[in-house]
């Protein structure tokens, strides 16, 4: 079998979007007879792993999961990208795939120059890369999707569903929201509201776990309408008992796509929720800001996807999944020809 290594674990941060797209980057490369010797967990200074070196030194391909860090030119993106110029690399090729690209500086355009595919998560992306570097790019959104449409509904949905935010803002917002109505759970993406740090070295690692189990058990009891998931499968249940979720989370809107969850937007650290809403032409409508969000609340449109919504979302689901094979298709025809 073809060798890879995959860059940007993020199933580290304990977030159910993460892990389904590791689990679907995975998959996919095994369906088309690639296995995964190594990754590098999210934030992880790779460069001095020699385990993971010493996987890449054997594999046939790189694949970077850029996911949302390739922004506003931020260290941690950067740090992925340098992989085109380590020695371990060689001439093996190095694919990007599933990220955003915003607003990052003109002296990254000579990393992307050297990938043998880029295939970002929204169109605008992927026409930035084209403007900087002159050369086709492809877009799939976001890998969380490329299952498509669950099949199964529930009978009932009678929960008001609201997550949080990587804006401390808006969470402490959106808790207070979650006490007023009795129907209302707080309901996040992660396992706990705490991110764990996996690139802390022990014991620090072990210390600052110990304190987010405290603190989740401690927020529970503070809390009583707080539903803590342990993994993807109960977080998707939750989600399909509730009329509407509210969130600022990019992935809680992907899970809520597929679940056909109805679901109301809070605008997040870049234009992720933004493009991916634009790319399935759902528009603007259900994209808030804090001070509509009470005034929308009450609305009963909010509650129920419109035959024209739901509509575009089984289309562009259909799409992804389709479109995500297409690339996976071309990574194993990358790693082939790299071996000739």
């Amino acid at each position: 079998m073809l060798k890879a290594v995959i860059l940007n674990d993020t199933r580290g941060d304990n977030h159910f979007g993460c892990f389904r797209v590791m689990r679907v980057i995975e998959e996919k490369l095994a369906e088309k007879g690639i296995t995964v010797r190594a990754t590098s967990l999210v934030r992880n200074d790779w460069e001095k792993d020699r385990n993971f070196l010493a996987a890449m030194a054997q594999s046939d391909i790189i694949v970077i999961n850029g996911e949302g860090t390739l922004h506003h030119g931020a260290k941690a993106g950067e740090r992925l990208l340098k992989v085109v110029d380590h020695p371990v690399r060689g001439t093996k090729p190095v694919v990007l795939i599933n990220t955003l690209y915003q607003e990052n500086p003109a002296t990254w355009d000579r990393y992307l120059d050297k990938m043998a595919l880029i295939a970002t998560r929204d169109s605008w992306s992927a026409e930035v890369v084209r403007e900087q570097i002159g050369r086709q790019v492809t877009f799939v959104p976001d890998l969380s999707l490329a299952e498509g449409m669950l099949a199964e509904q529930p009978a009932k949905r009678e929960l008001l569903t609201i997550g949080d935010s990587i804006s401390k803002e808006i969470s402490r917002e959106l808790l207070a929201i979650a006490s007023t109505y009795p129907e209302a759970r707080l309901l996040p993406i992660t396992t706990t509201i705490k991110a764990s740090k996996p690139h802390f070295p022990q014991p620090l690692k072990a210390m600052r776990e110990a304190y987010i189990r405290l603190h989740a058990a401690n927020f529970a009891r503070r809390h009583g309408n707080v539903l803590f998931n342990k993994t993807e499968a109960d977080f998707i249940d939750d989600l399909k008992r509730s009329y509407l979720h509210v969130t600022g989370r990019f992935h809680s809107i992907c899970f809520c796509l597929f679940t056909q969850t109805p679901f109301l937007a809070l605008d997040s650290n870049s234009w992720k929720i933004e493009a991916l809403l634009n790319d399935l032409d759902l528009g603007k409508s259900r994209l808030i800001t804090l001070t509509d969000l009470r005034e929308r609340l009450a609305d009963p449109d909010s509650r129920a996807y419109s035959d024209t919504e739901r509509q575009k979302i089984e289309d562009g689901l259909a799409q992804c999944k389709l479109k995500a094979d297409q690339v996976f298709d071309e990574i194993r025809s990358i790693a082939e020809n790299a071996r000739i």
